[in-house]
C-alpha cells in the first residue's frame, strides 16, 4: 500500500483541463499532503478548464463548477457568434461588479507565474507575423463546389482518385483541406505521362495553392540566406505534398508525425541539430547539401522535441488552439538557441483560416484577462487594488485589427517582392525604429510579442 506523500507534482498540468478525465480520477487516488501543477498553458479553451486544475489542487474549495461559472462565464471574448462575451460586456462587469479583479483575488494564493524572458535571459527574442496569401484560381473554383455541395461528384466526373470517399456534411474541414491545397481531395492524373499533376508538372503543384505559391517564394530566400526551417501543418496530407514539393526542389528535409517511432523521432532530430555544427570550421553548414526543412504534425511534433538549430517557423495552418501552435514555435525558441527567431503565420484570406485565427484571439484574450492580467509573478505578493479600465480594456484589444475586413479584401492577389523582402529580412524585422518594419503592411502583420511584459508596458 502506498503510504501518503508530501507532494504530488504533475507536469503539464493541462492535461487535467477536463475534470471528468480518467487521468484525474487516478491522480486525485495518490495520498499526498500538497498537490503541484506545472504548465506552461493553464487556459486553452476557456475558464471551466481552470476550475479543473483549481479543483484537482484544492478540492475543497473549487468543488462546485456552477458556482464558479456563475461567478465568470466569458466565453468567445469578442466573437460575433450566438452566447459570445463582447469586450463591452466584459468591461461592464468590471465596472459594476468588480469580475475580473474579483477572479484575480481568488486566483493569486493558488497560482505562480514564471515567464520565459524573466527566467532564460539569455534567450534571443522571437517575433510572430501573420502573412496572407489569396487563392488560386482551382482553391476559389473548389470553394464554390464546397457550399454548393457538388464537390464530391464533379471530382468523381473527373476521375480524381478517392473522391468517393470525400464527406460532404463537414463543410468546414473540407475548406480547411482547400485552404491548404486542393491536391488534398485527390490529385489529378496527366493525360500524357500518366503520372500525377504535380509529379509530371511539378510547378503546378505549386500554383495550384496559394499558401503554397507563398511558400515557395519564402523558401527559395529562406535557402538562400543560410537559414533552417520548421515547418507545422495540422494535416499529414500536408506534408506528402510538401515532400514532393521539397523533392523536386532537391532540398534536404525531416519529418516527424503521429506514426513516427520514438527511435527515428530522435533520430531525426539528432541529424537536423547537427547541422548547426557540422561546417568546415565548425560553425553552421553553408553547403547545398544541408539539412534545411523539418516537417512537423502541430500535434506529434509540439511537445519533446528541441530542434534549435533553426531560427525560422512556418505556421502553415493553424490550431483552433492557440497554444498547440505556441507549443510548435518553442520547438526552436528554446534554452540552446543562439539565433532571434522568426515566426511566420500563413492564412488563406477569404478562407476557415481567417475563421480559425479569430477563434485563437478570442482565447488569447480570455488568458490575458485571467493569468496575464493577475500579474502572478511573486508568491504571496498583495493585490495592488482594482483593476482599472484602461488596462483591462489593453488586454482586451484585437491582436490584429479588423481581421475580417483586411483579410476579406485580398483574395486574389500575393504579397509583393518589397513586403516579402522586408519580412525575411532578419535586421529588418527585429530592428527598431528607422532600422524596422512597419507592424503591419498590405499583405502581413507583425503580431505584438511582449508576452509577459504587457501588462507592465500598459501601467508603467
Amino acid at each position: 500500500k502506498i503510504g501518503e506523500f508530501t507532494y504530488l507534482i504533475v507536469d503539464e498540468g493541462q492535461r487535467l483541463k477536463n475534470h471528468r478525465c480518467s487521468l484525474i480520477r487516478s491522480l486525485k487516488a495518490i495520498p499526498a499532503s500538497n498537490r503541484l501543477l506545472l504548465s506552461g498553458t493553464p487556459i486553452q479553451n476557456n475558464l471551466d478548464e481552470l476550475w479543473s486544475l483549481l479543483n484537482f489542487v484544492n478540492p475543497q474549495i473549487f468543488d462546485d463548477l456552477s458556482v464558479f461559472q456563475s461567478w465568470f462565464g466569458f466565453r468567445d471574448i469578442g466573437s460575433s457568434k450566438q452566447g459570445g462575451t463582447s469586450e463591452d460586456d466584459i468591461l461592464a462587469e468590471q465596472q459594476q461588479n468588480s469580475t475580473v479583479t474579483k477572479l484575480h483575488e481568488i486566483l493569486r494564493p493558488f497560482l505562480l507565474r514564471r515567464i520565459k524572458r524573466d527566467v532564460l535571459t539569455d534567450l534571443p527574442p522571437k517575433k510572430e507575423v501573420v502573412i496572407y496569401s489569396g487563392m488560386s484560381k482551382l482553391q476559389s473554383g473548389y470553394a464554390d463546389l464546397i457550399e454548393k455541395g457538388t464537390i464530391r461528384q464533379i471530382l468523381m466526373n473527373q476521375g480524381i482518385s478517392g473522391a468517393s470517399k470525400l464527406s460532404q456534411t463537414n463543410k468546414q474541414m473540407n475548406h480547411r483541406k482547400n485552404s491548404n491545397h486542393p491536391f488534398l481531395f485527390g490529385e489529378p492524373i496527366d493525360s500524357v505521362s500518366g503520372l500525377h499533376l504535380g509529379t509530371a508538372h511539378p510547378q503546378l503543384l505549386v500554383r495550384a495553392s496559394g499558401k503554397f505559391a507563398l511558400l515557395d517564394r519564402m523558401l527559395t530566400s529562406l535557402w538562400e540566406d543560410k537559414h533552417q526551417v520548421l515547418i507545422f501543418s495540422q494535416m499529414t496530407g500536408v506534408l506528402n505534398v510538401m515532400e514532393d514539393y521539397l523533392m523536386w526542389r532537391r532540398w534536404k528535409y525531416c519529418r516527424i508525425d503521429g506514426s513516427t517511432k520514438i527511435d527515428d523521432r530522435q533520430k531525426q532530430m539528432d541529424v537536423f541539430n547537427a547541422e548547426k555544427t557540422s561546417g568546415a570550421d565548425g560553425g553552421r553548414n553553408e553547403s547545398d547539401e544541408r539539412m534545411f526543412v523539418f516537417l512537423l504534425s502541430t500535434r506529434a511534433g509540439g511537445l519533446g522535441i528541441n530542434l534549435t538549430a533553426a531560427d525560422t517557423c512556418i505556421i502553415f495552418d493553424s490550431d483552433w488552439n492557440p497554444h498547440q501552435d505556441s507549443q510548435a514555435m518553442d520547438r526552436c525558441h528554446r534554452i540552446g538557441q543562439t539565433r532571434p527567431v522568426a515566426v511566420y503565420r500563413l492564412l488563406t484570406a477569404g478562407s476557415v483560416d481567417i475563421e480559425m485565427m479569430e477563434k485563437q484571439i478570442s482565447k488569447k484574450k480570455l488568458e490575458r484577462m485571467a493569468i496575464v492580467g493577475g500579474d502572478f509573478r511573486k508568491a504571496g505578493a498583495r493585490s495592488k487594488g482594482a483593476f482599472s479600465a484602461k488596462a483591462l480594456s489593453s488586454l482586451l484589444e484585437d491582436d490584429i485589427e479588423d481581421l475580417q475586413a483586411k483579410a476579406g479584401g485580398i483574395e486574389d492577389i500575393a504579397i509583393d517582392e518589397v513586403e516579402l523582402d522586408q519580412i525575411l529580412d532578419r535586421k529588418k524585422l527585429f530592428g527598431e525604429g528607422d532600422k524596422g518594419i512597419p507592424s503591419e503592411g498590405k499583405m502581413y502583420d507583425v503580431l505584438d510579442a511582449t508576452g509577459g511584459d504587457l501588462l507592465g508596458a500598459m501601467t508603467g
